[in-house]
């Protein structure tokens, strides 16, 4: 079963990981493996990575184990990639904005974050998109010794913020916490002052009145405990996170397992990526139902500001593209237009508003891993 020691999950030392890694690089003890994320276990990210290793375990027979340090106890966020290509650890949880020049087609996806309109639909898109319509993706992940498996998308974020704005939102000089360049752009825009951070930073970066908002998703009041020093959620979809690589696995690991133990990876992949949605889910409607009785307000904003919303969504097909060709990636329109095209293939998919955890996760599998692999 997954090893859950309490001793691991608060540190792991230098040593232990060097062990690990060359562990897992050997042909006989390969098979007890390492995952890294730099989120705390609560997160949803979290229970879906553990739900992910849980199940590679049962369906292999345990003839893999996987040891889960989360909070960073592995490797920060912004150290995950080089982590795992160095074989410190066999996965880990990789975000894109991190690495916009090391992975530059994959973090295209990522600068599309305000098309993000429903995370159901646009975790299905980039899975789709990076497996069976970006080559260059898969191509450059590989490079850096990494066997892709899913990306996911957040919901929709939101401005949770120390102000209690009583007379409407005013972004004006604000420093807010942002997810990459496109949601700085947009923090810029409205007159904010955009702070790039990793969101396990953010509790401490606001009680320290380093920061007047965090823009993220509105579950981040319980998982990071933001409840703690906010006082309003500003009622405006402001992006999201999508893309990045979730659910991964060192490619040279990859490589040492038999079909049967590949095949497993790839059937525990989509009930690990539903669970981390669902969780999310579940997650906000619950944090909502509370943020009421713990005094914090959800603003609203006016119709102008939802125009300038608007706007920048429909800029951003241009400006990911031209951003991407920037920074290397070739034919960077093409992801693009593979990405908007799944978006509407999924919405037609995912016409059910009560869909279940299990029905998502059979979807998953039937329209993309049954074909990609």
């Amino acid at each position: 079963m997954l090893k859950k020691s309490p001793g691991l999950f608060v540190s792991m030392s230098a040593g232990c990981l060097l062990v690990a890694g060359s562990l897992a690089s050997s042909g006989v003890l390969a098979r007890d493996l390492t995952y890294g994320s730099y989120l705390p276990p609560q997160h949803p990210t979290s229970v879906g990575i553990a739900t992910f290793l849980e199940e590679v375990e049962k369906r292999t027979d345990g003839s893999i184990e996987f040891k889960f340090f989360p909070s960073g106890a592995a490797a920060s966020g912004k150290e995950m990639l080089s982590a795992v290509r160095d074989g410190m650890i066999d996965g880990g949880f990789l975000v894109t904005v991190y690495y916009p020049t090391a992975i530059p087609a994959n973090t295209t996806i990522s600068d599309l974050s305000f098309w993000n309109q429903n995370s159901l639909v646009a975790t299905a898109a980039s899975i789709d998109t990076v497996l069976t319509g970006c080559p260059q993706c898969l191509e450059e992940l590989e490079e850096h010794d990494v066997r892709f498996l899913a990306s996911y998308a957040t919901p929709p974020y939101q401005a949770i913020c120390k102000n209690e704005f009583a007379s409407g939102f005013e972004p004006d000089g604000m420093r807010m916490r942002v997810a990459g360049e496109e949601i700085g752009r947009w923090v810029t825009q409205i007159g904010g002052i955009p702070v790039n951070i990793p969101n396990n930073e953010s509790y401490e970066a606001m009680e320290r009145s380093q920061l007047d908002c965090v823009i993220g998703a509105t579950s981040w009041l319980k998982s990071l405990s933001l409840n703690e020093v906010a006082s309003s959620v500003v009622e405006l979809p402001m992006g999201a996170f999508l893309g990045g690589s979730l659910l991964n696995i060192r490619d040279s690991v990859w490589q040492d397992l038999s079909d049967s133990e590949r095949q497993a990876i790839i059937e525990a992949t989509p009930v690990g990526v539903a669970r981390t949605i669902f969780e999310y889910q579940k997650e906000e409607t619950e944090v909502r139902k509370a943020a009421g009785g713990q005094g914090i307000r959800f603003v609203a904003v006016s119709d102008e500001m939802k125009n300038v919303r608007e706007a920048f969504m429909q800029a951003q097909v241009e400006r990911a593209a031209t951003t991407a060709s920037g920074r290397g990636v070739k034919d960077a329109d093409q992801i693009v237009t593979n990405f908007i095209a799944n978006l509407e293939k999924w919405e037609k998919l995912l016409t059910d508003p009560d869909i279940t955890e299990t029905q998502y996760a059979a979807l998953l599998k039937s329209e993309i891993y049954d074909k990609a692999f």
